[in-house]
């Protein structure tokens, strides 16, 4: 029999990926559609027959879920000091499952990142190796050419245990006609595509599917918007009408009662209270420059214009119980839109602070101090955005700078600007060279300050010693 065709006494399971949001217990509308189906089903009738071709009917279902916890996931971002444009992506995961009272560990098969702008890599060195253990699934994801289908390896997160992850945040020169798919699982050495074409092919064609939820809920949250957008221009305009004292045509009440049935309002009114103004009006402006792609595929979550995001699937399994037995699940925890550069302004310092310099050196203080050089680099993180901002070197007991010092610069976005100076030291010893104050200024607001916490160590030792 054909595959689609339920005969009788028959049962078929049809597994469903669900997306929720929060915990508790959850109701999900299932509408299914089907028809009898006999000899003459696949069978056309001629013109002028009397045969009546089979009708469609619908079953409706009401399924009741229970969500307990799971895991938690946070990123953040800081920006590289060592490698111009390049950031440290650290995601943080947490595993508090409530559901049984053994077995509640979870295993982290992979991270995946999605961008048009930037692509992913591992740092090595963060995971003993007697932490991993054998994943509770085969996968089929499209990094082997080969032999796709592979038994990776997990990180086993226990309960309650908290897991730290770090990855470095390399920009891409020219953005990818294809979607970059960062495939980063704890299987082979690097987890990252190769170069060759195919390789792009396969990891596209996989993140599209692994990306599937994500982008459904970006072409909703497009759509809600467009239409709020629609719906406030039309009450603007009959505002107008109105303060015109010009009356309305009937057609046009018509109209405006057809065109917004009463669920679509109640959506809208939803969502615009729980959607700022400013995230909606970004939705829509990176919405126009995807038009050529389709609302629910990869190219549209993440387009050409509209910022440098990142989009974060961290992809797991777990064993639960269900009627009794064990079975095992896969889950996915998504974290959309995570900006790496912003665009206008920034909730931190909008400049990065990079220094060049040698950290070892051995020198004679018989014959004078000793001058070595530092090259400051001061970059705008802000891409469309000029930083106007005073650059000043804090006086330090136990060694000079020589050089410019302090002055007054302003830069583009994305332009940098470096700074040589020469550090004076006067005996041996281990010295922080990071004495640099950014004072940031802005148009009729109060000047910023920034200081940054991480070192620039120089180690001197005296060669006469």
């Amino acid at each position: 029999p054909r595959v689609d065709i339920l005969q009788p006494g028959e049962t078929v399971d049809v597994p469903i990926a669900i997306r929720t949001s929060g915990g508790g217990r959850q109701d999900f509308y299932m509408l299914f559609r089907y028809e009898l189906w006999s000899n003459n089903s696949n069978t056309v009738p001629p013109s002028g027959s009397s045969v009546v071709p089979p009708r469609h009917r619908w079953a409706r279902k009401l399924l009741s879920v229970p969500v307990y916890p799971s895991i938690t996931m946070s990123a953040s971002l800081m920006p590289s000091y060592s490698n111009k444009g390049e950031h440290i992506l650290s995601v943080e995961l947490m595993n508090y499952r409530s559901d049984r009272d053994s077995e509640l560990e979870i295993y982290l098969n992979k991270i995946c990142v999605a961008s048009r702008h930037f692509e992913v890599k591992q740092l090595r060195g963060q995971v003993n190796s007697s932490e991993f253990s054998q994943s509770l699934i085969s996968t089929q994801d499209g990094s082997s050419i080969l032999n796709p289908v592979v038994s990776p390896s997990s990180l086993k997160i226990g309960w309650q245990e908290r897991v730290t992850l770090h990855y470095l945040v390399v920009p891409i020169e020219t953005a990818n006609r294809l979607v970059t798919f960062s495939n980063l699982s704890f299987s082979n050495g690097s987890g990252m595509w190769s170069d060759s074409a195919l390789s792009k092919i396969r990891s596209h064609r996989y993140g599209a599917q692994v990306t599937d939820f994500m982008c459904r809920e970006r072409a909703h949250e497009v759509f809600i918007s467009t239409l709020q957008s629609h719906r406030i221009e039309k009450e603007m305009l009959v505002a107008e009408q109105e303060k015109e004292g010009q009356p309305r045509h009937v057609a046009q009440i018509r109209r405006e009662k057809s065109s917004l049935p009463e669920q679509e309002s109640n959506v809208l009114s939803s969502s615009a209270a729980t959607s700022g103004g400013q995230h909606q009006s970004q939705i829509v402006s990176n919405s126009a420059s995807s038009l050529s792609a389709h609302p629910t595929s990869l190219a549209s979550l993440c387009p050409y214009r509209g910022g440098s995001n990142i989009n974060i699937i961290c992809c797991w399994s777990a064993v639960v119980g269900n009627e009794g037995r064990d079975v095992t699940i896969k889950g996915q925890h998504h974290l959309r839109d995570l900006l790496v550069r912003p665009l206008n302004k920034s909730k931190g310092c909008p400049l990065a602070l990079t220094a060049k310099y040698n950290s070892n050196l051995s020198h004679n203080f018989d014959n004078g101090p000793l001058d070595e050089a530092v090259e400051i680099t001061i970059c705008n993180r802000l891409i469309e955005t000029e930083v106007e901002f005073e650059f000043a070197i804090i006086d330090n007991s136990e060694f000079d700078f020589v050089g410019t010092t302090s002055f007054h610069c302003s830069l583009t976005g994305g332009d940098e600007i470096s700074v040589p100076l020469q550090a004076r030291i006067y005996a041996g010893g281990v010295y922080n060279l990071q004495s640099v104050r950014l004072t940031v200024l802005k148009a009729g607001s109060t000047a910023v300050p920034y200081l940054f916490p991480l070192q620039w160590t120089m180690v001197v030792e005296d060669s006469v010693a």
